[in-house]
């Protein structure tokens, strides 16, 4: 979706929302909003867990009117996406992370994300699983037992009590032997990007449980996070161009359709207070790569589609770092005879990098090559 149609509807819907509030007595404004801390789902390593998040003002959730099989309504969909859009970052804003008896602190940059280390004590690590850190903020004025400040030019904010969060860190096994990257829209869910106005729909429309996973996507990767073992609890990385605003929509997809939990990674689109800009899929390659330095020691496979630019930034990667991209997964969904050439062009250059390139329309066939590996049992 073009970003500039988010930041028109975002003006519109404040113009909406100030004109009901003046008509309505006791009605909630658009600059009604409150603190809070959205954390996201990582990956780190066993020396240092990285806890990710932001920092934002939103309005509050209204009460989620659900249909007889336990989806929101499109009505209250569409009001949860405007929300989604309608924040108010808090730029520079300090946060501190603890886990264990390890806390520090970390300041959020003018987007209002934050990336703090929380390094393992000297000779030991980090074990491998699920690791939920706790993420606090404290207000200008320091209140009792908050621990976050927020600096210049950050507004002061003043709240009652402290916002906190868990978040959540994910440190490959000791039996980890693969590391899975999967794009997200068309590769693992129903996003419809080929046609424009059936994306619209879908996207603003359909809540998460209303909506489809691709055909076999969420049995192979449960296989391919147990491995051959069964056990092997292998790491996961789901990554996508669609932005961050819509980050608790791709995990509820992600946890109603049981496809395993990873760690998160989307785009920052800006906002109504930096501007919006045009969407890249650059920061796809730029995240992949930076997965690969952090984790030296497990192979990757790299999942995505035919849509976008998933097949040129994974062969980009994988040529850069020869030998560490076991294979290249590329889904057909657009499947035109040009775009099937542009693809094969890749090849090639893949192979000398010690870098397979399976293409295809159907689960099975990935399924199959994840069997010939010794991947999957």
């Amino acid at each position: 979706m073009d970003p500039r149609v988010i930041a028109t509807a975002a003006k519109v819907g404040h113009v909406i929302e100030s004109v009901l509030a003046a008509l309505r007595p006791g009605r909630d404004g658009p600059t009604a909003k409150t603190l809070r801390i959205i954390t996201h789902r990582s990956l780190s390593d066993a020396g240092c867990l990285t806890v990710r998040g932001r920092v934002v003002r939103e309005a509050p959730t209204n009460r989620r009117q659900l249909r007889r099989n336990g989806a929101v309504t499109a009505r209250e969909h569409v009001a949860s996406m405007y929300r989604a859009f309608d924040v108010v970052e808090l730029p520079y804003a300090r946060v501190t992370a603890s886990h264990r008896g390890v806390e520090v602190s970390g300041a959020c940059d003018k987007g209002g994300y934050f990336a703090i280390d929380l390094h393992a004590a000297p000779g030991e690590v980090w074990a491998g699983g699920q690791h939920t850190p706790s993420v606090h903020l404290e207000t200008v004025e320091p209140l009792p037992s908050v621990h976050l400040e927020t600096v210049e030019p950050s507004p002061a904010v003043r709240v009652e009590r402290s916002p906190a969060a868990l978040a959540d860190v994910f440190v490959p096994g000791v039996r980890a032997t693969l590391l899975v990257i999967s794009n997200l829209d068309d590769t693992a869910m129903d996003t419809h990007t080929m046609h424009h106005a059936r994306m619209v729909r879908t996207v603003l429309l359909r809540s998460a449980k209303r909506r489809h996973p691709v055909a076999g996507v969420p049995a192979l990767y449960r296989a391919l996070r147990d491995g051959l073992t069964g056990d092997a609890d292998n790491p996961g990385c789901y990554i996508s161009s669609g932005a961050w605003n819509l980050y608790q929509y791709v995990v509820d997809y992600i946890d109603t359709h049981a496809l395993p939990a990873g760690a998160v990674l989307l785009n920052d689109w800006g906002s109504r207070g930096r501007g919006f800009h045009p969407v890249s899929h650059a920061h796809k390659g730029a995240h992949v790569s930076a997965l690969l330095a952090r984790l030296p020691s497990l192979p990757l496979l790299l999942i995505g589609d035919d849509v976008q630019e998933d097949p040129e930034l994974y062969a980009t990667v994988a040529t850069c770092n020869p030998g560490r991209v076991a294979a290249v997964w590329v889904r057909l969904v657009r499947d035109t005879s040009s775009r099937r050439a542009a693809i094969e062009l890749l090849r090639a250059p893949l192979e000398a990098a010690g870098t397979d390139l399976i293409v295809s329309n159907a689960s099975q066939d990935f399924e199959a090559d994840a069997r010939r590996r010794g991947w999957i049992r």
